[in-house]
């Protein structure tokens, strides 16, 4: 294990990180280029407050370099150039490219030919993910001076697979909603290709470069300040305000599906149990146990205040480094203990602001817990230019920052053998042990357990 220094920040003054964090801020990307990935900026002569006037009907544009009509009728002229040999899909892609406003709406056939580099990253229960480069990499805008898409050539992506059992119709909804989060904190989706060996289509994200923020954490904690755990918090509080105003639950919320593509961009990613929250089905409950809450263990049941819920764990990872429940198996015990109200152990001094809005994430009573909205306007306590409010953080961060002197970081290696940090399927059948909890529902956990490992890792 690992000794930090004293979780950084020590001898910091509170008007310091307040303006690293507006200059970590500064320092994003347009939402037009910000889910590129690419590090090459846009030429100098580019002006971006400047819509402008397309060259071609003279109408000005709707977005930065982008006409609509004109757009639509570039998409549809090589319809016939390009075929998936399945129906819908063709004409989902069709639909989406003449529908887009913008370069983040578009989605593409991506010929396997034109991915090079394939390397193997996780074999999952629902699928299998990659590495690869994509030759001809994302659309930014049409260049007229070459009658061609500018390209952002020679992309990373993550490539993922899905399992027989996933249908079609899952499939193309888990596209359609990570595309309507592109540019929203949400990884970037570009697209569909085939693999021909294995006869399996397959769905073309952004690869992030850090891998999950699990990852990230394993790999780089020491390096994160509290005004960066700050920023993580925030990015992906952002992303989740997104999915929750869409009347949306993403369901299967944790550290290994969350990416980040620095140590300060991070994205949420894997809509695949990502539904309306009228829709509830107390027999399909997949998930990773600690950040699942109480009332989805014992009834079933999802709601927005569910996903605040897995926040909370999220919370604590990211201030301290340690998963929630590394220790213990995870097993219908833990399930229980949840039930009946466990929290997980935090493992060193943190602030007391920070503290006190996690906790009420693991709220017992769904009702009580904040709403993201409420997160985001309470952690912004941080940011806050109230000279008392600045104050008071600045003095929990250095009570926190003297007491993790001696602080010894999560090591990996230390987790137990039953930690099962994948989402899984858990089925829920009629029994007793969960009848204090519950009357109509309870689980046990099966021999073969189904297990979805993070789709990216480094």
């Amino acid at each position: 294990m690992r000794k930090t220094e004293g979780i950084k920040d020590t001898g910091e003054t509170e008007e310091m990180e307040v303006k690293e964090i507006e200059e970590m801020k500064g320092t994003r990307k347009t939402e037009e280029i910000k889910d590129i990935g690419e590090t090459k900026e846009l030429k100098e002569s580019e002006n971006l407050e400047d819509e402008g006037t397309c060259k071609e009907c003279h109408q000005n544009n709707i977005r930065i370099k982008w006409c609509h009509p004109c757009n639509s009728k570039k998409f549809q002229n090589e319809f016939g150039k390009w075929t998936s040999e399945d129906r819908e899909i063709d004409e989902f892609i069709q639909q989406m490219q003449l529908n887009a406003n913008k370069c983040q709406e578009i989605i593409e056939w991506i010929p396997f030919e034109k991915l090079e580099n394939i390397t193997y990253l996780a074999k999952g229960g629902f699928g299998t993910a990659y590495k690869a480069r994509w030759l001809d990499g994302p659309i930014y805008y049409w260049d007229y001076k070459v009658e061609n898409w500018n390209r952002f050539k020679k992309h990373n992506v993550c490539l993922k697979s899905l399992d027989n059992s996933t249908n079609k119709i899952d499939f193309l909804q888990e596209i359609n909603y990570q595309l309507k989060f592109r540019g929203k904190n949400a990884i970037a989706i570009y697209g569909i290709t085939k693999n021909p060996t294995k006869n399996e289509y397959m769905m073309v994200m952004n690869y992030a470069e850090h891998g999950s923020l699990r990852n990230l954490l394993n790999n780089k904690f020491e390096k994160l300040t509290w005004k960066i755990k700050y920023n993580i918090l925030s990015e992906v509080l952002i992303g989740l305000i997104n999915i929750h105003e869409m009347g949306l639950m993403h369901k299967d919320f944790h550290s290994g599906n969350i990416v980040n593509q620095t140590l300060t961009l991070s994205y949420i990613t894997d809509f695949g149990l990502c539904k309306p929250v009228t829709e509830n089905d107390p027999e399909k409950i997949y998930g990773v146990i600690p950040y699942m809450a109480p009332e989805t263990l014992s009834r079933g049941e999802y709601t927005k205040a569910s996903d605040i819920y897995s926040f909370g764990m999220v919370m604590l990872e990211v201030l301290t480094s340690y998963p929630p429940y590394y220790n213990i198996p995870h097993n219908e015990n833990l399930a229980m203990g949840i039930c009946e109200g466990l929290k997980p152990e935090i493992k060193c001094e943190i602030p007391q602001f920070l503290k006190e809005i996690m906790e009420k994430c693991w709220n017992f009573e769904p009702c009580n817990r904040p709403t993201a909205e409420e997160l985001k306007s309470q952690l912004e306590k941080y940011i806050s230019k109230d000279n008392e409010i600045r104050k008071q953080v600045n003095k929990q961060i250095n009570v926190a920052n003297k007491s993790n002197k001696n602080f010894i970081q999560y090591d990996p290696n230390v987790k137990h053998p039953e930690a099962i940090y994948a989402s899984r399927h858990l089925p829920f059948v009629k029994s007793k042990k969960f009848e204090k909890y519950t009357k109509q529902w309870d689980f046990v956990f099966p021999d073969d357990i189904i297990e979805e490992n993070e789709i990216q890792e480094n």
